[in-house]
């Protein structure tokens, strides 16, 4: 019957056969040696067996002492395969969390971009156009973003109020109120909470619903609501109040490249976007530019797949 015996040296506890009682031997693991106690009576004929047999040493005991290493090994190979399956299940528990968090992110994203295209055309029905990209002070100067002039349709009329509309967005009175009073749907969800940067932007230009003769309206847009782009993520580097925007020249239908001037440059893989209609999408980054373009023409005449926002 075995013993379970163990090493006063490293602490391994080991099964020892009754024919290994009383004997001496390096330990299987450490390779020190010890000392088995008695723990089984023996004949003659057995101890003239074992006579001189001492345990992990050469001799009758090589078979355990094998047997001993091969269980050794089998269990660091054991705790290798395990300790490997459990990272790799990390990594992928890992990947799935950033692709649900991404997920949230866009969304978020979107919703943002519909409550501003709700306000942006709400303006146009009061004012039969869109707002001016900036508003403007004594020789054109550009002072303020739309992003403040549509305040009042996004339920901040009292914000709207406390601006001075004759200075600039960086004037002690207005950057005040920039820093103090930024409204929710202009921080993107990635963005820190006492960041005043924003990510939407109009794209402007010849050819856009904002160039510079003026802001169109939607019922100049010929190409269809549901086609073309009211407005867009970008990094670009504005307080929300600041009248900055994306140049449709200076993009060239781009997303998300290195040259920070094009659409994009926030959210993964793509852009998201909201059209006249007030849907909000995700266009990947593969999108051609002759496409993104197009998408940005209210009246270019291009032809466009149904599909192509799906």
């Amino acid at each position: 019957m075995p013993y379970l015996f163990t090493c006063p040296h490293c602490q391994t506890r080991t099964e020892v056969e009754d024919e290994f009682s009383g004997q001496t031997g390096e330990c299987v693991v450490c390779g020190r040696q010890i000392q088995l106690p008695d723990f089984a009576p023996q004949s003659g004929n057995a101890e003239g067996v074992n006579a001189g047999r001492s345990v992990g040493s050469h001799g009758g005991s090589t078979p355990k002492r094998k047997r001993s290493v091969a269980w050794v090994v089998a269990a660091v190979m054991m705790l290798l395969i395990v300790g490997a399956a459990v990272i790799a299940i990390a990594q992928v528990g890992g990947s799935a969390a950033q692709r649900v968090r991404q997920g949230r992110e866009r969304m978020a994203s979107i919703r943002n971009l519909e409550k501003i295209a709700l306000a942006l055309n709400a303006y146009a029905a009061d004012h039969g156009t869109y707002p001016a990209p900036a508003i403007l002070g004594q020789g054109g100067k550009p002072l303020l973003s739309w992003r403040v002039q549509i305040l009042p349709y996004l339920g901040e009329e009292e914000l709207f109020d406390r601006f001075n509309l004759n200075e600039r967005w960086d004037s002690e009175e207005n950057q005040m109120l920039s820093y103090q009073d930024m409204p929710a749907v202009y921080r993107h969800s990635s963005s820190q909470g006492w960041a005043t940067d924003t990510v939407y932007h109009l794209v402007t230009g010849t050819g856009t619903l904002f160039p510079a003769s003026g802001p169109l309206g939607p019922k100049q847009v010929l190409d269809g609501a549901g086609k073309t782009i009211l407005c867009v993520e970008a990094r670009k580097a504005s307080n929300w109040t600041e009248p900055v925007d994306v140049d449709a020249i200076t993009a060239g239908g781009k997303i998300n490249s290195t040259g920070g001037s094009d659409l994009g440059g926030v959210t993964e893989g793509g852009v998201c976007v909201v059209t006249v209609d007030g849907r909000g999408h995700f266009l990947a980054e593969s999108t051609p530019a002759m496409t993104v373009n197009a998408l940005v023409s209210p009246k270019g005449g291009e032809p466009l797949t149904d599909d192509v926002l799906d």
